[in-house]
């Protein structure tokens, strides 16, 4: 068993091209109760100046610059290794548009230590903006890929519990001791952006590890900062092939043959719309049909360039290449600042 420093938290954040965000959810960690705890931010090769704005606004925090976008899934992988180098107990991976309140990492701590540090845990998440639930847990679906989630209106209940049993935690605020990741492993990258966490937490169940949401640690999040909302065609392409790997992975032949009909039909009704609006296919629709056909392809990783076109054109944003050059200009990431916060 390897040794770790007791209590120490490495917060890992992935950053691309929002440095405002990340640098307001780092600025959020000055209020936590719990001090003893690192900032890891991983760069996914911005092409803004992400790099010396985080370098000037935070000397303390650990910035891994890397060559290229390894997606949220090897960003945080690249953080998560950084962190065990540390010795860090436990790791929190944090969205980087997300900000916490002063007990959210004492009481992630407190419940893990319930659990023999053998749970993978997560806070409650809230909209930054109405203060309302996003997520505080799931439960299985009729489909292995669509877990459903737990709402304010019908499931209120659970949020007096001091733990709530959960089908898989978001990744937007996610907390693994590390021993947990000595046995489950890191995110698998085929994912690169969606269900690289539902993934963890199904062979982490596999392991005899739980999943559980505690309603207590709060993290208030502004979704889709990076993605968009959630028909933008990126966010869709994602959706749509990695749900397949995911079942491909972890489910029955009935459990695949179910996810490809789900699939298919949405497909087919995002078909109708368009022609209904008297567009051949509109842009969610392309996004879901490339990430049908990658899927079957077996193309992972990152989503095509031309998906991220037809991304920025449907969300009125300016193109982003999936990677900038870097300054190092090596295949390595680089860390700056010396461990800290």
């Amino acid at each position: 068993m390897s040794n770790f420093r007791s209590d120490l938290v490495g917060i890992v954040m992935v950053n691309w091209n929002r440095w405002q965000y990340t640098i307001a959810a780092c600025r959020s960690l000055a209020q936590s109760a719990h001090r003893d705890f690192r900032i890891i931010i991983v760069d996914n090769a911005s092409a803004d100046d992400s790099l010396a704005q985080m370098r000037a606004a935070l000397p303390g925090a650990d910035i891994i610059a890397c060559a290229a976008n390894a997606g949220f899934a090897g960003g945080c992988n690249i953080g998560i290794r950084r962190a065990l180098d540390l010795q860090c107990e436990y790791v929190f991976l944090l969205n980087n548009d997300a900000e916490v309140e002063s007990q959210t990492i004492s009481r992630l701590i407190a419940a893990s230590k319930a659990r023999s540090d053998n749970a993978v845990l997560g806070s409650a998440l809230v909209f930054a903006d109405t203060g309302k639930y996003q997520f505080f847990g799931s439960k299985r679906g009729v489909v292995l890929d669509q877990s459903e989630y737990f709402s304010a209106a019908a499931d209120a209940h659970l949020l007096e519990q001091d733990a709530i049993p959960t089908d898989f935690v978001i990744g937007a605020a996610l907390f693994l001791p590390a021993r947990v990741l000595e046995k489950a492993g890191l995110f698998d990258e085929r994912f690169f952006l969606n269900y690289e966490e539902t993934d963890l937490c199904h062979r982490a169940r596999k392991l005899g590890i739980s999943s559980f949401v505690i309603p207590s640690s709060v993290v208030r999040h502004h979704a889709h900062a990076t993605l968009g909302p959630y028909r933008a065609p990126m966010q869709l392409y994602f959706l749509t092939r990695n749900a397949l790997l995911f079942t491909q992975k972890h489910g029955s032949a009935k459990d695949r043959r179910e996810a490809l009909k789900s699939r298919l039909a949405a497909f087919y009704w995002n078909v109708r719309r368009s022609w209904e609006a008297g567009v051949f296919l509109d842009p969610p629709t392309r996004g879901m049909l490339r990430g049908l056909w990658d899927y079957f392809r077996g193309r992972f990783g990152d989503c095509p360039p031309a998906i991220r076109r037809l991304d920025a054109d449907f969300r009125g944003l300016p193109y982003l290449p999936s990677s900038a050059p870097q300054e190092h200009g090596g295949a390595i990431p680089q860390a700056s600042s010396p461990a800290g916060h």
